[in-house]
């Protein structure tokens, strides 16, 4: 084996660096080795090879893609009103697939064609097959040859009847009897099932490609298997002949009684069987006639089609060279997978990298990117070799995904042969694993950014490793900002390694311009990649389907084109279960969890006894992929369904097959939409070639596999060369008020970055934290009454002016400053976006902390209520009987209100009574929630989820911590009503009213509009929900999904009284706006209500107002309170009990039990109270109420 090549060292001298320049650009290349033969390699021979170059070298640079610049528009446009044009949406049109050969007989006569007799014709010896092939594999027992039988020589002693020699068709493996499998060129499957019957991609089988097996039939009737069937009777029904060569049929005659001599012997009539016999065969006679004539029939038409029709003639030759081009492609795949070793997964090494060469780059330089091929050990090797460079050291290596996080921490820890939580541990949002000895830690990204954001100025870590940089998510994009200032400005000392398999370095190093910068670049074939595109798939399993032209430039990819892939997918999996060793894992990519689901239940109700499969998405509980890794059942082959969550760092040393769809969902924000800009619908498109090429890492690494990318090879250059940055396409609500932690304007930060979201989505996000309440503009004159000094980090302030003073730099007017309140502190320790996060506030105010903690978690995590749960023993899954079937499921739970949470809430609490009555038993948990039409991995996203949130506020803010289930069950049951109003306020940005029904007799659907938006939506007709649309119901959805311009409301709670709507804002909205008035009639107050940009006016009476105004100061006490008790958290409760006394304030679960009390109080006599909208042009409310945290004055 030749010697891998050492990297060529290259370094810019002085006068090559640019003007102005702090340091030098260092670049390591390495040639990449011309690969030994096209099965190896990317195969530059076959159609559409010349542009695929571009994948052997993934790390060239390319044109940088137009990236947003919106936090500098943000800041330097002036206010004017936005206006959005519709984009129209153009049509494409569709692909067209056809079959081979339609019925061409048709044409020649008018009797409708016969069918094929189900024979196959005889292998021909010298064309490669699947038998030849099969026979030359690894451990595969030697095939003894057929021996040659009459009905053979009879075959082939007949002369050619077709006008044109042609090669012999292929018969397929589902019409080809049993007698004849050990003839036929291409094995039948070893599955029952058969491939999928799609009206989109069919097989080779219609009945003109039978005719050749007509010669074969007739050979079957020859003058020895007459002799042998009237030999041999018994056997006659099982081998019919026909009535000319068929030898009679004498009953056997069975009697116990003698017959004297010369009496004749009376005539007894035959046994019934024999009878039924003889009746079996005189019908298998007269078939076997029909069969010949049909044959002989359907074979002059044939004939006389192939003389006069050209149409007819031509199609036929092409059906036959597809099938001739068929049984090619299987042969040499066959010929390719007879050189797969066999794998000892004990025993891998990838690490494959010059470390000296490395380490010597980091030591010299600020800034190092090292960009090798998928597999080559950087995620492992390079933090481990930074580790042991010294015991001073101490790293942080960044994965963007948990699943990855914590198993390639574990396997450097297995390398170390320590266990995990010593020198190498983890850490992820709501898990830890190590402490203060640890000296290697692996995190997700949003972690370390969270790290970074508690003290920027004093970093614990001397090597950052920030790994699959290439996927530049935003908290990714912020946190490389922050370390380029603080090497820049000198405030911390570390060294930066960014690693990624695809990415475009050159225009990186000039981001990090100022700083020393190296580049390490190393490509070098470990094992053989054998790659199958569309065109090569579709030969390969027979099927004529051209792709339509121009796929990248239509932009939008239509369902029709989804579902052809997706049907093609299936098709290549029942063809590599049918034929390659069952442990040789498949690996296929799919573009979203709706796919992953769909395909799995695919697998279950088809090939349950020979395939595992193993569903594997976001919500997965990593437990789950871990034991699915380390799973061997035998006989049946390991299917991971995988969305692009499985393109990153981890290694599956079994998965020899590699399936991509070449397809992605990731939000997508349009300028022309504004719906768009508040809810990023998911939207699926083409992939990038980067991410071909991270999918293709997969294999390869320890040893051959193949690569079946379902995309026109012609068509791969199309493809852009990176994925758009997140960042343009996210809602960074969250981001911005964790930014608030160093700077006084997110918008600041997000100037810095390389890649900036949209002007319009920070304007959005900044809106919504306002309205919320978690933050406050700094010229407001009630900001500084509301600043909590004790969440503030003093030590930031510093940051705070080096990152305004940079960000001064970039935009032209003065940059506004903000403040995040206590309510914002709160909501950035937990891990939930700020509307769920706002229920754990409302749980504060009314002593229901544990109870609201979970309908955060509820919200956040979505339904957990599926349609899906099908037991997998129907092969038909009725989709309406089961959403019925869930619905009444949800109405039983919903506490007898128009709430989903509130059915998800209790059907939480259910689930965890289950968990501690059977021991985490997770088959019978499994049992248990397939009954109650539940999904078990979104139960436990919900619980773990909940268990996080009380882990961070722990330290913030004591409270009381309910862990029974039972209690919360009875608590829920109680006060339901109550966190549906919570609920409400929580979500009211996104509130609508029903302004007209859905009529089944008419067509139309119900619909509604948005009462602080002017969004249009309708219900989701496909999640399941315990409550119906009616006219003047107001909705308050959780999920709002943007597919195709049309707005998708779901996961919500029904309102009937829109004064329940009005009184529930005016009693818990951050802030309002009154004042009273008085009329003939009387008093009453005018409150001002303010989100999404839009104000609305509601009316009171006198004693309704009062009563309002007298409930939100309770909430501002214990507000006052909550406040105290995070500053002196530290003092027992008689002196903390004091300090309250002192400042005038009762304790707080006092003040809790007054508040839920009254709060039932009101709704229970909601009907005596008047609260209307109303219409108010003066600008006259000057009385601010706000939920204040400002502290009363101390008594002396």
């Amino acid at each position: 084996m030749p010697r891998r090549p050492g990297p060529q060292i290259k370094r810019a001298s002085d006068k090559e660096r640019k003007d102005g320049a702090g340091g030098s650009h260092d670049k390591v290349n390495v040639d990449v080795p011309t690969p030994s033969s096209a099965d190896e390699q990317w195969s530059t021979n076959k159609q559409g090879g010349n542009v695929l170059q571009w994948l052997a070298q993934k790390t060239d640079a390319v044109a940088p893609a137009p990236t947003s610049r919106g936090a500098v528009e943000y800041l330097n446009q002036a206010k004017k009103p936005k206006s959005y044009a519709a984009a129209a949406a153009s049509s494409t049109a569709k692909a067209k697939l056809s079959t081979p050969a339609d019925r061409l007989a048709e044409k020649a006569a008018d009797k409708p064609p016969a069918k094929a007799p189900r024979s196959a014709p005889a292998k021909d010896p010298a064309k490669p097959g699947r038998r030849d092939v099969a026979t030359e594999l690894p451990k595969a027992p030697p095939r003894e040859p057929a021996k040659e039988t009459a009905k053979d020589a009879a075959k082939a002693a007949l002369p050619k009847e077709t006008p044109k020699a042609t090669p012999k068709v292929e018969a397929q493996p589902a019409v080809a009897p049993a007698a004849a499998t050990e003839a036929t060129a291409v094995p039948r499957p070893r599955s029952k099932a058969s491939p999928t019957a799609s009206p989109y991609l069919k097989q080779s089988d219609d009945a003109v490609s039978k005719l050749v097996l007509i010669s074969a039939a007739k050979a079957a009737i020859t003058p020895a298997a007459a002799t042998n069937t009237a030999d041999k009777p018994e056997k006659a029904s099982a081998t019919p002949t026909s009535a000319a060569t068929a030898a009679p049929l004498k009953p056997v005659q069975r009697s116990s009684v003698s017959t004297p001599a010369g009496v004749a012997r009376p005539e007894v009539p035959p046994p019934r069987r024999v009878r039924g016999r003889r009746r079996d065969d005189d019908r298998a006679i007269r078939a076997q006639q029909r069969m010949e004539q049909e044959q002989e029939s359907a074979q002059r038409r044939h004939e006389e089609a192939m003389r006069t029709d050209a149409e007819y003639k031509q199609r036929f030759e092409s059906m036959q060279e597809m099938q001739a081009a068929m049984q090619m492609s299987q042969a040499e795949f066959f010929a390719k997978y007879s050189r797969q070793e066999t794998l000892l997964l004990n025993h891998v090494v990838t690490e494959r990298l010059d470390m000296p060469v490395i380490l010597d780059l980091v030591d010299q330089h600020d800034v190092v990117f090292i960009c090798t091929d998928t597999g080559s050990g950087k995620s492992t090797g390079v933090p481990k070799a930074l580790l042991e460079l010294s015991p001073d050291t101490k790293v942080v290596s960044t994965q963007p995904r948990r699943t990855a996080t914590v198993a390639i921490a574990s396997r450097v820890a297995s390398l170390r042969r320590e266990p995990v939580g010593e020198d190498v541990g983890y850490w992820i949002r709501g898990d830890k694993r190590g402490d203060e000895q640890t000296r290697l830690w692996y995190m997700t990204s949003y972690t370390l950014l969270l790290r970074i954001l508690e003290n920027p100025a004093e970093l614990p870590f001397t090597h950052i490793v920030l790994d699959e940089f290439h996927e530049r998510q935003p908290d990714l994009e912020v946190t490389v900002a922050l370390l380029r200032l603080a090497l820049l400005n000198k405030t911390s000392h570390f060294k930066l390694v960014l690693m990624s398999a695809t990415l475009n370095t050159e225009d990186w190093e000039e981001y990090f311009a100022g700083l020393r910068v190296a580049t390490y670049k190393q490509s070098e074939p470990e094992h053989p990649i054998h790659d199958y595109f569309l065109e090569d798939t579709c030969t390969l399993l027979g099927t004529d389907y051209q792709a339509p032209p121009h796929l990248v430039s239509r932009g939008v990819v239509e369902k029709d084109t989804v579902d052809k892939h997706f049907y093609l997918a299936q098709n290549l999996i029942l063809f590599l279960n049918s034929c390659s060793n069952p442990v040789h894992s498949i690996l296929v990519f799919l573009p979203g969890r709706a796919q992953v689901e769909a395909m799995s239940t695919w697998l279950l109700t088809q090939l349950s006894h020979r395939v595992d499969a193993v569903p594997w998405h976001s919500a997965v509980n990593l437990s789950e992929i871990e034991a699915a890794m380390k799973r061997h059942l035998p006989r049946r082959q390991k299917v991971y369904l995988a969305t692009d969550i499985a393109e990153v760092s981890i290694t599956l040393p079994d998965v020899v097959h590699v399936i991509d769809l070449v397809l992605v969902k990731r939000p997508k924000i349009s300028k022309e939409s504004p719906a768009s800009i508040q809810y990023p619908p998911l939207v699926t498109q083409w992939i990038s070639r980067g991410s071909v090429a991270q999918r293709r890492g997969r294999i390869g690494r320890v040893q051959q596999g193949f690569y079946f990318c379902l995309f026109p090879a012609a068509q791969i250059a199309d493809l852009p060369a990176y994925s758009q940055p997140p960042i343009e396409n996210s809602r960074i609500d969250e981001l911005s008020l964790h930014c608030l932690q160093v700077v006084n304007n997110p918008v600041a930060i997000f100037s810095l970055c390389h890649g900036q979201p949209l002007v319009e989505a920070i304007a959005s996000s900044m809106n919504t934290l306002t309205q919320l309440g978690c933050i406050l503009d700094a010229r407001d004159p009630l900001s500084a009454g509301e600043r909590v000094e004790e969440i503030y980090n003093r030590q930031n302030e510093r940051w705070s002016r080096m990152i305004m003073a940079a960000a001064q730099a970039e935009v032209a007017t003065d940059i506004p400053e903000y403040q995040y309140t206590f309510v914002g502190r709160i909501l950035q320790l937990i891990p939930v976006s700020p509307q769920p996060g706002m229920l754990v506030f409302f749980g504060f105010l009314t002593g229901l902390e544990s109870l609201m903690i979970l309908a955060a978690a509820v919200t956040s995590s979505l339904s957990p209520f599926s349609i899906n749960a099908s037991d997998g023993r129907q092969r038909h899954f009725n989709v309406p009987r089961a959403m019925e079937e869930t619905e009444n499921v949800m109405r039983d739970l919903c506490c007898g209100l128009r709430s989903d949470i509130v059915a998800a809430m209790k059907a939480t609490l259910l689930f965890r009574i289950e968990q501690q009555r059977h021991s985490d038993n997770v088959p019978t948990l499994r049992q248990w929630c397939l009954q109650k039409h539940l999904s078990y991995d979104k139960l436990m996203a919900i619980v773990d989820l909940e268990s996080h949130i009380k882990f961070e506020l722990a330290e913030f803010v004591p409270f009381r911590n309910i862990v029974e289930a039972e209690r919360l069950l009875e608590q829920l049951d109680k006060l339901a009503s109550m966190v549906a109003v919570m609920t409400n306020v929580a979500f009211v940005a996104q509130s609508l009213e029903v302004t007209s029904e859905g009529n089944a007799y008419t067509n139309s659907k119900e619909m509604a509009l948005g009462i602080f938006s002017d969004l249009t939506a309708v219900p989701d007709i496909h999640s399941p929900s315990c409550l119906r649309w009616q006219e003047g119901d107001i909705i308050i959805p959780v999920q709002l999904n943007l597919i195709f311009d049309k707005l998708l409301a779901s996961f919500s709670t029904a309102i009937a009284s829109p004064k329940q709507f009005w009184m529930s804002l005016l009693l818990f909205s951050q802030r309002v706006q009154y004042a009273t008035f008085s009329d003939d009639d009387g008093t009453f107050h005018v409150f001002a209500l303010s989100y999404g940009g839009k104000e609305r006016y509601v009316e009171v009476d006198e004693i309704s107002g009062y009563v309002v105004l007298e409930f939100r100061r309770k909430l501002s006490s214990i507000c006052e309170v909550l406040r105290l008790s995070h500053a002196h958290r530290l003092l027992y409760e008689e002196d903390f009990d004091a300090l309250l006394s002192s400042y005038s304030l009762p304790p707080l679960p006092e003040l809790q039990r007054e508040v839920i009390t009254g709060l039932v109080s009101i709704f229970n006599n909601l009907e005596d109270m008047t609260a209307d909208e109303v219409e108010h042009d003066e600008d006259d409310l000057d009385v601010v109420s706000l939920l204040s945290f400002a502290l009363p004055t101390r008594a002396s």
